[in-house]
């Protein structure tokens, strides 16, 4: 493989985890990207009305989500948009803000909601929500972890096992669940 500066790589196995910003086309028509945004609050007094402070997740679209840090703020996040645009996008950051805020004001009346800070980021989605682990054609020994999805730190650690076993020679009954050719 040769790169950009014209140095030679010599490898018996690559793993490319590029994300969304990969340059294969083949991978690219795979994911539809998106505009997400999130919110962070300012430490909260109390959380009145949120049982155990578990983790919300509202799975209709589009998603919200919400969870709490050890220094007693809240996250919330979702108000997705189609598109990747980020001079778009991040001009969108202060009516998102207020729609963020206003969700989490009617979730919880009782808390005092004095926003931080507010930002915008993109991601990429699966048709399936699922991850792409492995090799695009059989018998390559290029492999990628394509961990895209609100579940990607998850994903990771799935493609770890799976791509770890594939190098080593060894079997992964679930291997295929992830596969580009599902």
């Amino acid at each position: 493989m040769r790169v950009s500066h014209g140095s030679r790589i010599k490898a018996r196995w690559a793993v490319v985890a590029t994300g969304f910003e990969t340059s294969q086309p083949a991978i690219r028509r795979l994911v539809k990207l998106k505009s997400s945004y999130a919110l962070l609050t300012r430490p909260v007094q109390t959380f009145t009305g949120w049982h155990k402070q578990c983790l919300i997740w509202e799975t209709r679209r589009p998603y919200l989500y919400l969870r709490t840090t050890p220094d007693r703020r809240i996250l919330i996040g979702g108000e997705d948009e189609d598109f990747v645009d980020a001079r778009r996008r991040d001009k969108l950051i202060p009516v998102k803000r207020k729609i963020l805020a206003a969700k989490l004001r009617e979730m919880f009346p009782h808390i005092a909601v004095r926003p931080a800070c507010c930002w915008a980021g993109t991601f990429g989605e699966t048709k399936d929500g699922l991850p792409y682990i492995g090799p695009l054609r059989s018998r390559s020994r290029i492999l990628y972890a394509m961990c895209y999805g609100a579940n990607g730190t998850n994903f990771a650690m799935i493609a770890a096992d799976i791509l770890r076993r594939q190098v080593l020679g060894q079997r992964n009954p679930e291997a295929n669940l992830f596969g580009f050719s599902r």
